[in-house]
């Protein structure tokens, strides 16, 4: 995507949680829908198709998300700032898919206020009543159904209490999360094995482990990394030298408040190992940096120090 779309995009979410974070402080929470034992992880309301996923944990980095929520609604003070990252506690996303390289879903957990929906609705956005799809047939209706809040760029979709989701289209989203909390709340009689099974391909991957893991770094994992690298490094070439199967990484807040990187790349080929370490090196000036050799396809890159600012165009966020 390009960048002036994606912050755009992020601009007007912000925009969103100004909304409904600050304008109603000290509201309560909104009503969750139906009576649910087991509730859902907010990382399952993302489908496992996109190119990209990051998950920040907020209080660990709420200085990041400020910055972040600073460059993209301007008009906001220090305080109402500072006021709307203590209310978020994690934000996962997941950006691009094969069939639409632009698609941004946004799945956020935090203290929701119960005037959220007012808040929208006095912004322009257009209150929808959605029922969503459901892995039992007989379902009730009633524990199905969902609001959106519409508007001509996106969509906001409350599905818990505690839970919002933001896309261009937040009705897949929420699809995902009905069939989710069905699933594990063995609604409509599913047996443990179907329970067990669904979505077990997704849940027991090595992207999804590293992306829910309930750690206070930011994590990210890139299933097509290509365009990151060319970011990463500042050329095109990088298709040239780079040939992965997949890049993952972390950032670790420093005392000094900037992060410190470490990136693992998967390559398909051995062969390409040597001279991608070597373009790292050279454009990134990679000078107090390791590089460990995993195996002979797989190398980590330790000791990358960047600071927020850094950091932020890295994600391209």
């Amino acid at each position: 995507m390009k960048r002036n779309k994606l912050n755009l995009f992020l601009k007007k979410t912000f925009l969103i949680l100004g909304i409904s974070f600050i304008s109603f402080t000290g509201c309560k929470t909104v009503p969750q829908a139906g009576k649910i034992l087991n509730p859902v992880k907010t990382v399952d309301i993302l489908d496992d198709e996109a190119a990209m996923y990051i998950h920040i944990p907020a209080k660990e980095n709420s200085e990041l998300l400020e910055s972040m929520v600073s460059s993209y609604f301007k008009g906001m003070s220090e305080g109402d700032t500072k006021n709307l990252v203590s209310k978020i506690d994690n934000v996962y996303a997941a950006f691009g898919s094969r069939k639409d390289k632009k698609r941004i879903q946004l799945a956020l957990d935090g203290n929701i206020p119960s005037m959220l929906p007012t808040g929208l609705k006095r912004n322009g956005f257009t209150e929808n009543k959605y029922v969503a799809s459901t892995l039992y047939e007989g379902n009730d209706d009633s524990l199905s159904t969902y609001y959106c809040y519409d508007s001509s760029e996106m969509q906001v979709g409350v599905v818990s209490a505690t839970q919002l989701v933001i896309s261009k289209n937040v009705r897949p989203m929420i699809d995902s999360y009905n069939c989710e909390r069905d699933a594990i709340n063995e609604i409509g009689g599913q047996t443990i094995d179907f329970v067990q099974e669904y979505r077990g391909d997704w849940k027991s991957s090595d992207l999804y482990q590293w992306i829910s893991e309930d750690v206070s770094t930011i994590h990210f994992y890139i299933v097509r990394p290509q365009a990151f690298l060319s970011t990463l490094i500042g050329s095109d070439m990088s298709s040239e030298v780079f040939k992965l199967v997949f890049a993952k990484g972390n950032f670790s807040k420093l005392p000094n408040s900037k992060y410190e990187l470490t990136l693992d790349l998967e390559f398909k080929n051995a062969k390409f190992v040597k001279p991608a370490v070597s373009l790292l090196f050279l454009t990134m000036g990679l000078t107090d940096s390791d590089v460990k050799t995993i195996s002979p396809t797989h190398v980590q890159l330790t000791g990358v120090h960047l600071n927020t600012k850094q950091l932020v165009k890295m994600l391209g966020i």
